[in-house]
């Protein structure tokens, strides 16, 4: 009952982020035969070279797809983080908010394990998205590119959407529990993403700062990066899956001490 409680109150925005994303996908890889390396000439008009390096676009190899794709790598990265921190932060503070608590805590299962189930269900919409936009990807790829290409480095892509996603959910997830007002809950998890963005275009920028890029998940995952050497760093997969955790951890730990309003 919980599960498809949880399904149906969160939906409208899950297809709203899936048509977002969906669309920026099929958008980027159907130009990409159109423009190819001509793309490099329009960029380097229109960004300085830190801008370019700043936003992770400064290595790509436009005559390849994979390269081209990653162009927009960081961009949906971007609005699908904003989705899931959305996802993550209301899915059990909204329930204090709209003082439907004192029901959901009747039912015959203790907080936490409630609690517990509806951030199964905020990862199981995370999983859902990339699933649709992997599969969205590949598909596009078969229909507008002609050229033999590498796979991998989109599987990756898509996974690393997902960890990073699911970190921003789960810091996400954690803030909210600080306060009760659900607009001061959205505002602070919108928020911390543009903030962890801006903070890594920064970062990029001033190599004095360079020490400092393990605080912001994005800048833990770039698209040229991947595509360049078709793999993702296994330390920072540790690092994001220990703060998830975490967060989630100490996140149940306080709603399970608030007290409940009626």
């Amino acid at each position: 009952m919980l599960f498809k409680r949880e399904l149906r109150r969160n939906v409208k925005s899950f297809i709203v982020s899936c048509l977002i994303c969906s669309l920026m996908v099929v958008y980027v890889i159907s130009i990409a035969p159109s423009f190819g390396e001509d793309i490099q000439q329009i960029i380097d008009l229109k960004f300085p070279k830190p801008l370019q390096k700043a936003f992770g676009i400064s290595e790509l190899d436009f005559s390849n797809p994979v390269g081209f794709f990653g162009l927009m790598f960081s961009y949906i990265y971007l609005f699908f983080s904003i989705y899931t921190a959305g996802v993550f932060s209301s899915i059990v503070s909204k329930e204090f908010t709209e003082k439907t608590a004192e029901y959901l805590f009747s039912l015959p299962a203790n907080r936490i394990q409630i609690m517990i189930s509806k951030l199964l269900i905020a990862i199981v919409y995370a999983l859902l998205t990339v699933i649709i936009l992997y599969g969205l990807t590949i598909f596009s790829f078969t229909l507008f590119i002609d050229d033999s290409y590498n796979q991998t480095p989109l599987f990756l892509m898509a996974l690393s959407w997902l960890i990073g996603g699911i970190t921003f959910g789960s810091i996400a997830f954690l803030l909210s529990s600080f306060f009760s007002k659900q607009r001061t809950i959205s505002a602070v998890s919108v928020g911390m993403v543009m903030v962890m963005y801006m903070f890594q275009v920064i970062i990029s920028m001033n190599k004095e700062l360079e020490n400092l890029k393990y605080i912001s998940p994005f800048d833990w995952f770039k698209g040229s990066d991947i595509a360049n050497s078709g793999t993702i760093s296994s330390t920072y997969i540790l690092i994001a899956m220990t703060i998830s955790f975490c967060c989630m951890i100490v996140g149940i730990i306080r709603f399970n001490k608030k007290d409940v309003l009626v």
